[in-house]
């Protein structure tokens, strides 16, 4: 298909679908910058909901990495109805403006919003300001990428001289062969399982909860699970942030890549399975290895 026939259906799509699209509400989500300044300033914690988050609540299916379930579908309506001043819902801002993404990402979103925009909307709230899901996505979806090194910079200063905890799934290795976390004043690591992490929400959780609440700052890479937990958290005392593929996102930029490539060492749902390398280098992976205080995984 030349480019010309793409553009006349791409066009056609976008006429034949505006009259479902238009209804879907305008809701009220922060900047990237916004959302950055309510975590590092305010100490908000964050819970971020994407697309399998909203497949997940709205009882749609089962997502590639999460079975679905009633008790995660309640539990993300849960992270969307709280209002604790200590505590951020995000949503991403391209459900309601996709002019600063490139085709791809533009399509995806006016798709998503024509399939599921009626359901979604009776899961949110028009009268509260959300943060911003796509804090973590600061690359690869932008047509102009000249603003994401200034974005990354941002974002390290949440964890800047802090005791982090990084809770994630057992292929993921967060700030792991970068400098992500160099400005860290420490990083721990507590690993979940690399699959259906929400069937071990309350270990997880429980072992959480053993941290001291004014000392540590816990970084999620958990998928829903992060999702929830991050909420949940929140409400006991925790400075906790969703930061979902930002480890991703900046080992594209520094990559300079124009796709979502494998990265050595890492596992992910955004790119071919059959090109992964997930061996580390001996001495990313000593450091990783010394970082982990409890490994959750290992029964996978």
């Amino acid at each position: 298909m030349n480019a010309l026939v793409r553009e006349f259906y791409y066009y056609y799509w976008l006429l034949r679908t505006w009259n479902v699209r238009r209804k879907f509400p305008k809701y009220q989500i922060m900047t990237l910058e916004q959302t950055l300044a309510a975590i590092v300033k305010e100490r908000k914690s964050v819970s971020r909901l994407g697309d399998a988050d909203f497949l997940l609540l709205i009882e749609e299916r089962d997502v590639s990495y999460q079975r679905l379930s009633n008790e995660i579908a309640q539990r993300l309506q849960a992270v969307l109805d709280c209002r604790d001043p200590r505590f951020l819902a995000c949503l991403p801002d391209t459900l309601v403006d996709q002019s600063e993404c490139r085709r791809s990402t533009e399509v995806h979103w006016k798709s998503f919003v024509y399939k599921y925009g009626q359901r979604l909307a009776r899961c949110f709230d028009t009268n509260y300001t959300y943060g911003n899901s796509n804090m973590t996505r600061i690359y690869m979806n932008f047509h102009d990428k000249t603003k994401s090194p200034e974005l990354f910079q941002q974002i390290k200063t949440i964890w800047n001289q802090k005791h982090v905890v990084v809770v994630e799934g057992k292929f993921t290795r967060f700030g792991i062969a970068n400098d992500l976390l160099d400005n860290a004043l420490s990083v721990k690591r507590i690993i979940g399982p690399h699959m259906n992490a929400f069937e071990s929400i309350d270990t997880i959780k429980n072992a959480l909860l053993n941290f001291s609440k004014d000392e540590v700052l816990f970084l999620f890479s958990l998928g829903p699970t992060a999702t929830i937990l991050c909420h949940e958290l929140a409400i006991e005392g925790y400075w906790a942030v969703d930061i979902g593929n930002l480890d991703l996102e900046y080992m594209w930029m520094k990559a300079n890549a124009t796709e979502k490539v494998s990265i050595k060492g890492r596992f992910s749902v955004e790119t071919s399975t059959s090109v992964m390398d997930l061996t580390l280098d001996p001495v990313d992976a000593k450091v990783y290895q010394e970082s982990i205080v409890l490994d959750l995984s290992i029964a996978e």
